[in-house]
C-alpha cells in the first residue's frame, strides 16, 4: 500500500497545467471468459482526468479502488493514451476512443498482495456529460480468466 500511495504522490507532479476534464468513476462490471463462482459485480469508485486533445491524441491519468472478482478490494493508478475519432458535430457528438492503459494495481491474492503492473488496451464512447469505458485484461496465469470490465464515467469539471 505504501508503494503505492508514493506513485499517486508522485503523480501530482507530472500533471501538466493545461487540462481538460476530471471525471467520476463508477467501476460496474466484469464479464468472464470460463469460470465460476467469480464476483462480476465489481462495484466501486474512481477519478479519472483527461488532459487537453493533441492532434487527436488525449493523454489520460485514472485510479480506483473496487470489489475484485474474489470480492476483495483492489486499487490501481494509471497513465495512458487514447485516439479520439469523432463522431458527428456540436451537442450530437459522440467520441470513440481507443486507447491503452499503463497502470500498477494492488490486489490481495495475487503477486503477495504487492502492487504490480500491467499494460491493458480500452474502448470508450463518451458525450460530453460523461461515457462509457470497456477494457479487455487477458489470461494472467494458469488459474486465472481472461476478462471485459465495464465503467461508466461522468464529468465532474472542465478544468
Amino acid at each position: 500500500m505504501k508503494s503505492l500511495g508514493l506513485l499517486i504522490i508522485a503523480s501530482v507532479f507530472w500533471i501538466p497545467a493545461s487540462a481538460d476534464d476530471l471525471q467520476l468513476i463508477i467501476n460496474g462490471k466484469s464479464f468472464h471468459l470460463g469460470g465460476e463462482n467469480l464476483n462480476e459485480s465489481n462495484y466501486g469508485i474512481g477519478l479519472q482526468y483527461d488532459f487537453s486533445e493533441r492532434n487527436q491524441w488525449v493523454p489520460v491519468m485514472t485510479f480506483a479502488s473496487f470489489k475484485d472478482s474474489n470480492n476483495n478490494t483492489s486499487r490501481y493508478i494509471g497513465f495512458g493514451s487514447k485516439r479520439r475519432h469523432k463522431l458527428g458535430t456540436g451537442r450530437d457528438r459522440v467520441n470513440l476512443d481507443l486507447g491503452i492503459i499503463g497502470l500498477a494495481m494492488k490486489r490481495p491474492g495475487y503477486n503477495d498482495g504487492k502492487p504490480f503492473f500491467a499494460a491493458l488496451p480500452f474502448v470508450s464512447l463518451s458525450k460530453a456529460w460523461g461515457g462509457i469505458n470497456l477494457t479487455y485484461a487477458p489470461k494472467i496465469e494458469d488459474n486465472a480468466y481472461a476478462f471485459w470490465y465495464l465503467q461508466f464515467s461522468f464529468k465532474l469539471a472542465n478544468l
